[in-house]
């Protein structure tokens, strides 16, 4: 008898418990949406809206879809500051093992885009919100583990002639370890590893090291391989008033921060380089005597300071000084494009200072499968 109540009441709690999931899964994704959307709707300079929320509690996770972050302003862009098809959070079970709530979040398809307008309103940076307050609104467990999945970051100008649209595309990131306070010997422990493609074309990797707890204590190495300077024109055109008729360039950079103390490099090689085209120039685009002769003069001085064996112009910005107060020597980056011209040119390799910081390779390895 006794054996018989103690079933009843055991299914009538299995019952219960059933029914308490079912509403949970109802209502609880209406509530979560609700919360966020009121956070999300006064963000300083910026608004943002989810368009629906979703639970998967046997994996202790939610994901966040259509996800749209708009600037607050009259001079509304026609695309918004970010967007992204799906934000899945979820706890992390390895540190969950180890005794610690975190979370690991992927985003699918995300897109960042900022905007170059001829007023302030216009302009789409991401100035005046603070990110971190809107990262924990939507997160509210520490993060450990960030992948991005096929995102693309855009820079725009829709306001000038041509209009600019700079993309890098197909981007595949992942930092990790965002949590860790110190490795062996007091090494950095979180990592990023990024890769994309610039103008659809150019493959572009980043790779750091950093300590999530210092802000002025990292070390990164980056590249860009050969793209193509014509793809660069209406970017060139706009900002900098020339074109480019043929040529290719690259771009390898190391930097490192020890305790704000900066050093490293940028060093941009272009290949082949035109800039002036006659027929392009003058007969189909109109250009006027001024803009040609500041084409030409261009285009002589690159002639001038081109290599004779590799057919490169190059140069490298040594970066000196503190992340508070960097320091670009402008007469060193000219002795550098005589350097190259006359002495050695200058190659695509990396010097070393990421390898040096961490023993590691600053190739980037394949991380699409992550």
């Amino acid at each position: 008898m006794a054996k018989r109540h103690y079933r009843r009441w055991l299914g009538y709690g299995l019952l219960i418990l059933l029914a308490c999931l079912i509403i949970i899964h109802l209502f609880l994704p209406l509530i979560v949406k609700h919360i966020l959307n009121d956070r999300m709707a006064d963000m300083g300079d910026y608004t943002g809206h989810v368009e629906d929320v979703d639970l998967a509690l046997y994996r202790g996770a939610y994901m966040l879809d259509d996800l749209n972050i708009q600037k607050i302003s009259e001079d509304k862009q026609p695309v918004p500051f970010f967007r992204t098809q799906r934000i899945d959070i979820s706890v992390s079970w390895k540190a969950l093992i180890k005794g610690y709530v975190l979370a690991d979040v992927r985003f699918q398809s995300p897109e960042l885009n900022f905007v170059d307008s001829a007023s302030d309103e216009g302009d789409q940076a991401g100035q005046g919100t603070d990110w971190r307050q809107t990262l924990t609104s939507l997160v509210p467990v520490t993060i450990n583990r960030v992948d991005i999945d096929n995102g693309v970051i855009a820079f725009r100008n829709f306001e000038s002639t041509p209009p600019v649209n700079i993309q890098v595309t197909e981007v595949q990131a992942s930092a990790s370890n965002l949590t860790n306070v110190s490795g062996v010997n007091g090494t950095r422990v979180a990592r990023l590893s990024a890769t994309g493609l610039m103008l659809n074309h150019a493959d572009i990797s980043v790779k750091a090291q950093f300590d999530p707890f210092k802000k002025k204590d990292f070390v990164m190495a980056g590249k860009i391989n050969k793209f193509s300077l014509p793809m660069l024109n209406p970017l060139a055109q706009v900002y900098a008033s020339f074109d480019f008729k043929s040529g290719t360039g690259e771009l390898v950079t190391e930097v490192q921060a020890d305790n704000g103390e900066l050093r490293g490099y940028i060093r941009p090689i272009l290949n082949d380089v035109d800039v002036l085209n006659w027929k392009q120039d003058v007969e189909e685009q109109g250009d006027g005597p001024f803009q040609v002769t500041w084409e030409g003069a261009t285009g002589l001085t690159a002639a001038i300071f081109t290599d004779g064996d590799t057919e490169q112009i190059a140069t490298q910005i040594d970066l000196n000084g503190t992340l508070d107060d960097p320091e670009i020597s402008t007469w060193d980056t000219i002795v550098n494009i005589i350097r190259n011209a006359f002495v050695e040119a200058y190659n695509d390799r990396f010097d070393g200072i990421f390898e040096e910081a961490t023993n590691e390779q600053p190739e980037v390895e394949d991380i699409s499968a992550e």
